[in-house]
């Protein structure tokens, strides 16, 4: 019975070790996912930052954009007073269109600007700039017609002044517009990236979960069975307490026999031994 429980002892207590040394993996599991998952809410916070970054940029460009628009609105209303103006007396000189000539310019403007911003064959661009030369003439002597008349030199003057400034503020305009539009892009990739970083985020808290919840499972087992390895060592010290106790009881009772063998000997006129008188000495024949 004694080695039974010795050997069951001996399972449990494999038992325990292997629910600790699992304890221990799972742990170690749980903190490298922990660290993970760490590492990744950083880059999030990261993401979000530069994001909130370029949204604010994205905010003072839109400011810009609303000062520039409302500037270049007023500008351009200053000039077509003045167009109109010089309109109503070209009508009454019988001179050509003032639309005409302004839209001529219009023209060409756009054409100047396609030539700067645009990659061009050679062919295509001698052909650009043979267009804006014949357009360009076009619009001197347009303009030459309408400084005939010094009032109303003066009034086209003022009129292309204000449009020059008001074209200066939509340029402005245009090119805030083409940064706000920047800022907006790099503001979604970075919350789209965030959004990617903390999918895999998640995931990694998921496995820390899972890792943990394992480690406390066996880190329950673990105990669950050192109990059971106590309560074991307790039942096997008693049991080899009493089987001790039992031991010294039998071999009392076995001294006690041999002495009243040798003490009935010596009553009856044998001689006794060494070996014998030793034996009766130990026992407690000799003070009955």
């Amino acid at each position: 019975m004694l080695e039974e429980l010795e050997e069951r002892r001996a399972e449990i207590t494999k038992k325990a070790d292997e629910y600790k040394a699992r304890r221990t993996e799972l742990n170690s599991e749980a903190s490298k996912w922990a660290e993970l998952r760490d590492e990744l809410n950083g880059r999030i916070k990261s993401a979000v930052e530069k994001a909130k970054g370029f949204k604010k940029q994205r905010e003072e460009y839109e400011k810009l954009i609303g000062d520039g628009k409302a500037k270049r609105s007023e500008l351009n209303k200053k000039a077509s007073q003045h167009y109109s103006t010089v309109e109503q007396m070209r009508k009454k000189n019988d001179m050509q269109s003032i639309q005409a000539f302004e839209l001529l310019r219009q023209r060409i403007d756009k054409l100047e600007l396609k030539q700067q911003v645009e990659v061009l064959s050679k062919e295509k661009e001698r052909k650009l700039v043979a267009k804006i030369t014949e357009l360009k003439r076009e619009f001197d002597g347009m303009e030459k017609e309408l400084e005939k008349d010094q009032k109303l030199k003066e009034l086209l003057k003022k009129a292309q002044k204000y449009r020059k400034e008001s074209d200066k503020y939509h340029e402005e305009v245009i090119r805030n517009v083409k940064y706000s539009h920047e800022c907006r892009d790099k503001m979604v990739r970075c919350f789209k990236e965030a959004d990617r970083v903390r999918v895999k985020a998640d995931e990694a808290h998921q496995h820390f979960l899972e890792s943990q919840e394992g480690a406390d499972g066996a880190h329950r087992l673990y105990i669950r069975h050192l109990r059971d390895v106590k309560d074991f060592d307790r039942v096997i010290t008693g049991l080899k307490r009493k089987v001790s106790e039992d031991w010294v009881f039998r071999g009392r009772i076995e001294a006690k026999k041999k002495a009243k063998d040798i003490y009935e000997r010596f009553r009856d006129g044998e001689k006794l031994s060494t070996e014998d008188l030793m034996q009766l000495q130990k026992s407690e024949m000799m003070f009955k």
